[in-house]
């Protein structure tokens, strides 16, 4: 008999995450940790493991705590990591030998430390943090902390910490928050992203600058549209030139791509995808003095790591996954060698993320972190494609249960998160994805890519402006239509559920329709005024509304495409789960929608947990979500006979 799987286990297991190769490619390091989190503060270690295939990943950090960004010197004799071990939940700057033993703290402050990079000599390590408060503690003790906006906001400022004397010197990087930096390949100057304020909507806002590492005033390269991975490409065939990953436009919710700009300063161009491909930059990875960029791009059900050659443009497939998809990834060039090696996280519907390295087209397995799962049968997963109304066509997932019985079956619609988020061919079992969790259960499990998500281009991602709730809503009924024309679900027992923009999709669907028999509401949106005055990225939130309150007296775009100004509609029984700390989608938006249920004598279960921010982390709080939306689905659709 196959071994059940329980909420316990889902919890308990780990997925390798940020893998970085040593230069030399002869090893590989990466991060590990349980998806539940067991106490206030998250643990992780950091695992190594060679690439040459002579050894599975072994453990290598045992301090306690959360380990993590792990990077290594240039010469891959050292490697420094972030670590809160002697004060949980303030990261400080650690290094250890490549050969393994205990590591020594180099930097601790009263603030985390959020970023960090060897200087290409490995003289040096530059780090984000914020400056040390003076008088936080007294404020806090003696109650005389009023906070004014904007008077106290932790800017991180650009530090360099010098190896052989532990001095650190800070660089005049002003008033602006930055948030990423990169040596050039000489160690003379580095380019770092900074923003107007701390506050995680002025991403936007974002302007990439210069400056000498002896010191000195920024130079301003480029404004742009927000990013990360920034990188220094530099070749005698295109001199220097700073790479990034942006977004195609200013106004939020669209697709993103790899940008190029001259060191020197200038206007962006795009690397690729162009904004009229039907893909999306989702990572991207240079070698020093190499005009070669590598970058993820998410197509369709999966994603593939494509070489471009800066000068021309053109992109050559590096590395794929045949049945599944590929995360995370690192590349590096051994001395001598003729081809490079990578290391990438891949998985498929059955097959759990764990780490693979080696060349490109012979990759393989170095970890192991999903042992536990080996005896336990998995729901067949296979792609989904249909058409919607207005014709485009359209593509998700299906996950079968294990077994599954001839004729149509109980079948739940999981939308996914973002709305700029999607499906892929991968694993699809964790505390916070109920794929597997609830086909394994007996459920015939339905999960579409409508528009606004990615991996198909610009377009499609900006179709969810101003217009949530419309053509995106039509695309998962219209997958919902054909699911039944083709036998697989049985139209008197659907549900529907989902995460954060699942979760309103969710809270639209059941004031728009009563062909669902039961939804689950995580942590969505049910009135998008309110998104755009409490949560933390009301520029995004107006965006997908459409307007904003103080925009004049109405009638709002945005109150027309709320499930609240429906909620009168509403008989679907309904649990929502949301948490209590949530400053993406504040638990008002959850409040505001059981009362209006309440009042319509909706059947109606409302949880909240304690601590909790957009995405759930307490391992009790994790096991209680996936037990209870089990049992909700469970009283409402009975999966193991007729409709109730």
């Amino acid at each position: 008999m196959p071994a059940p799987l329980t909420e316990d286990l889902i919890v308990s297991l780990a997925s390798p995450d940020d893998p970085q190769l040593s230069p030399d490619g002869s090893r590989v390091a990466y991060v590990a940790a349980c998806y539940g989190q067991e106490g206030d503060h998250p643990e992780g270690t950091i695992w190594v493991a060679p690439t040459d295939g002579s050894a599975m990943a072994r453990q290598w950090t045992f301090g306690g705590g959360r380990d993590d960004t792990p990077r290594w010197s240039p010469d891959s004799q050292t490697l420094a990591f972030l670590s809160d071990r002697a004060t949980r939940g303030t990261k400080a700057l650690y290094r250890m030998p490549a050969a393994g033993g205990e590591a020594e703290q180099l930097i601790e402050r009263k603030k985390s430390i959020a970023f960090l990079a060897w200087s290409p000599d490995g003289a040096r390590i530059a780090f984000l943090a914020p400056d040390d408060p003076t008088d936080d503690e007294r404020r806090e003790k003696e109650h005389d902390d009023a906070d004014v906006y904007g008077e106290r906001w932790p800017y991180h400022r650009l530090h360099l910490l010098d190896l052989a004397s532990g001095a650190v010197t800070t660089l005049p990087t002003g008033n602006r928050h930055v948030t990423e930096c990169a040596w050039s390949p000489d160690g003379a100057t580095i380019a770092y992203f900074a923003q107007p304020t701390p506050e995680l909507d002025d991403r936007h806002q974002s302007v990439i600058f210069t400056i000498s590492a002896a010191g000195g005033d920024a130079r301003q390269v480029c404004r742009t549209t927000g990013g990360g991975n920034l990188a220094w490409s530099a070749s005698e065939a295109i001199g220097d030139m700073l790479v990034f990953g942006a977004p195609h436009e200013q106004p939020p919710q669209c697709s993103t791509t790899v940008w190029a700009v001259s060191a020197g300063g200038g206007e962006p161009t795009v690397i690729g995808p162009g904004v009229n491909e039907a893909a999306c930059a989702v990572g991207l990875h240079t070698a020093p003095g190499q005009p070669r960029i590598t970058i993820a791009l998410a197509k369709g059900l999966t994603t593939e790591l494509v070489n471009f050659n800066t000068p021309t443009g053109l992109p050559a497939l590096f590395c794929a996954h045949p049945t599944g998809d590929l995360g995370p990834f690192s590349v590096a060039m051994r001395p001598h060698a003729a081809a490079p090696v990578v290391a990438v996280v891949r998985s498929a519907g059955d097959e759990p993320p764990e780490l693979w390295v080696g060349a490109p087209d012979a990759l393989h397995r170095v970890s192991d972190h999903h042992a536990a799962l080996r005896d336990i049968q998995f729901g067949n997963q296979e792609p989904f494609y249909w058409d919607a109304p207005d014709g485009l066509a359209l593509d998700g997932l299906l996950i079968r249960p294990p077994g599954a019985p001839a004729g149509p079956l109980p079948t739940i619609v999981y939308v996914h998160g973002g709305p700029y988020g999607r499906w892929t061919n991968s694993w699809n079992l964790r505390p916070n994805n109920w794929g597997q969790w609830l086909a394994t259960h007996g459920y015939a499990v339905l999960m579409p890519n409508c528009r606004g998500g990615l991996g198909h281009g610009n377009a499609f991602a900006t179709a969810a402006r101003g217009d949530v709730g419309g053509a995106d809503y039509r695309d998962i009924m219209a997958a919902v239509d054909a699911a039944i024309a083709r036998g697989i679900a049985d139209p008197e027992r659907l549900g529907i559920g989902g995460w954060s923009q699942g979760g309103f999709m969710t809270a639209w669907a059941v004031t728009q329709t009563n062909r669902f028999k039961a939804g689950v509401m995580g942590a969505g949106v049910s009135d998008w005024n309110m998104m755009t005055m409490s949560s933390d990225l009301p520029t995004f939130e107006a965006a997908l509304g459409g307007d904003r309150p103080w925009d004049g007296p109405g009638p709002h775009n945005a109150a027309r495409l709320s499930p609240i100004s429906y909620a009168k509609n509403a008989t679907t029984p309904l649990l929502i789960l949301h948490g209590k700390n949530d400053a993406r989608v504040p638990v008002t938006q959850a409040i505001g929608f059981a009362r209006a249920l309440r009042e319509r004598d909706v059947p109606l279960q409302f949880v909240t947990y304690p601590r909790e921010p957009h995405g759930v982390r307490e391992r009790n709080h994790q096991r209680d979500i996936l037990r209870r939306v089990r049992a909700w689905y469970d009283q409402w659709l009975n999966p193991g006979g007729e409709n109730t």
